[in-house]
């Protein structure tokens, strides 16, 4: 089954690799600062936006959006853009679901507004984006090559995204190795839960400052759950990203185990919705099986690093003794 994404997800995904089209940070034309490279010496790309001949294996790539892919493929950029949203606690990290990790990656602004100066001045040999970016490539186009992935066709073809990400950057056969790793853990879950993949229900929400959200089959997460096997709630099979739902609505969250997002902890929907009667009377809640997740990693970055981290929460979860089977690495990424 194809699913289309919604404008939203859009926006965010990373769990490859997002950017936008406004850009006011830098006025003027952007001078070239690279020579075209001639097909015969370098790979002919055919992406969103075109074709474009990028370096054999690219050693000093801007990525505009979640860098977490790039990593595990063993790509250090040299600078990213931050996706995050104001009302998110470390919005302006590249990766908080990665810690420290990308501490010493210079950050060149906003996804939506990344600022060109920077760009230029860390001289790139190839920049990586999403579509979307409208005017911006262009002038992206004249600072370095710049490929853009079409990220439009669906939740369900993350896995294209991954490859074609991973052919500009000159990583194809790592990433289709990770991939992969990742289908055989997949097989591996669904044995280890034999009959009880069919009848466990899975119910995932996010918490965010003023709204309940919950997530369907249209969102990233959605994709990785129906891949494995596990049923949804009625609700939350819809192709969909997501549907903010009220207070009165908390019985669309039921299910055999609850996982559960936040925006900010500090300032959440959750403390109110947990004072509100129907909450305590879910049976997920009543048979303790409400756990928090990454919102990184279960929404936001999606992508062959998340659905190993996501299958790392299924495993702990859901498998009795399940710790043996969680990986603390994804190709060149350490896991924190």
């Amino acid at each position: 089954m194809r699913v289309r994404v919604s404008a939203n997800l859009i926006a965010l995904f990373l769990a490859t690799i997002a950017a936008v089209a406004t850009m006011t940070s830098c006025s003027g034309s952007i001078q070239p600062n690279y020579e075209p490279i001639p097909p015969s010496q370098g790979r002919v790309i055919q992406h969103a936006r075109g074709e474009t001949v990028v370096p054999q294996n690219p050693q000093r790539v801007v990525l505009l959006g979640s860098i977490v892919d790039a990593l595990a493929l063993g790509v250090e950029p040299i600078g990213a853009a931050f996706t995050g949203l104001p009302q998110r606690a470390d919005g302006e990290s590249l990766s908080p679901m990665l810690g420290d990790r990308t501490a010493n990656i210079p950050v060149l602004g906003h996804a939506r507004r990344p600022r060109l100066e920077r760009i230029v001045a860390l001289e790139p040999d190839l920049i990586l984006g999403a579509k979307g970016l409208g005017t911006l490539y262009p002038r992206l186009a004249q600072i370095a090559p710049t490929v853009v992935v079409d990220i439009s066709r669906g939740a369900d073809a993350w896995k294209d995204y991954v490859l074609e990400a991973a052919t500009a950057l000159g990583k194809l056969d790592t990433a289709q190795a990770l991939i992969q790793q990742y289908e055989q853990r997949v097989a591996q879950f669904q044995d280890l839960m034999g009959d009880r993949l069919d009848t466990t229900v899975v119910s995932v929400a996010r918490f965010r400052p003023d709204q309940v959200r919950i997530y369907q089959q249209g969102s990233f997460l959605g994709a990785v759950l129906e891949e494995i096997g596990l049923p949804r709630p009625k609700m939350q099979q819809r192709d969909n990203t997501y549907e903010t739902i009220s207070i009165e609505s908390l019985s669309s969250l039921d299910g055999d185990v609850l996982f559960f997002m936040q925006d900010n902890p500090g300032n959440s929907m959750l403390s109110r919705v947990q004072d509100h009667p129907l909450w305590s009377q879910l049976d997920v809640v009543q048979q303790d099986q409400v756990h928090e997740v990454s919102l990184e990693v279960w929404f936001l970055n999606a992508g062959i690093v998340s659905a190993n981290m996501m299958l790392n929460d299924l495993f702990r979860t859901l498998v009795p003794d399940g710790e043996p089977y969680v990986i603390d690495q994804v190709g060149e990424l350490r896991l924190p």
